[in-house]
């Protein structure tokens, strides 16, 4: 007999196909010969495997921790700018002396302030005030200088004009 699902060869007496599985349809065997019919295992159930128990690992959250935010102080920061302008213009004789006198109020006052957390912007802003200031003055004085003696000179051409001419009237 052969099966009708896979057309393989099944022997007489078995109800499945060895080869697919599928039911074999019989004729019912005679009474005179009867053989054990073959029947496929049922499938048991399964049996669970032991496992070990798992643990549950703790749940490690980040924790957020607020710093408190850096004090700075307003003088400092002020004095520092001031700085950084007078150094930008000490070549403009009053300008750069307001801001050399504004620079060194602000920053002076960011050093002394107790709480302040800009110390060091309120050094670099004295310290660039003072350059500033130094080279006002000697940008300063050189104005000065140059247009003292442009006015030294004229002044002495026009009293020897003047003597001159007084010299004349009186010949």
């Amino acid at each position: 007999m052969f099966c009708e699902s896979c057309g393989s060869p099944v022997p007489d007496g078995q109800a499945f196909c060895s080869n697919c599985g599928a039911p074999v349809n019989q004729a019912a065997p005679q009474a005179a010969q009867a053989q054990p019919v073959y029947q496929q295992p049922v499938a048991q159930p399964v049996q669970p495997v032991y496992q070990q128990p798992v643990v549950a690992q703790p749940v490690v959250q980040p924790v957020i921790v607020q710093q408190p935010a850096a004090k700075s102080s307003g003088l400092a920061i002020a004095g520092l700018i001031m700085g950084i302008f007078t150094l930008i213009f000490c070549w403009v004789p009053v300008v750069g002396f307001i801001l050399g006198i504004l620079g060194l109020i602000f920053s002076i006052a960011g050093i002394a302030k107790k709480n302040g957390g800009a110390k060091g912007a309120a050094i670099a802003g004295l310290v660039m005030t003072i350059i500033g200031a130094i080279i006002s003055i000697i940008m300063f004085a050189a104005v000065l200088a140059t247009s003292t003696s442009s006015y030294v000179e004229a002044a002495h051409s026009a009293q020897a004009s003047i003597e001159s001419s007084l010299a004349e009237e009186d010949i």
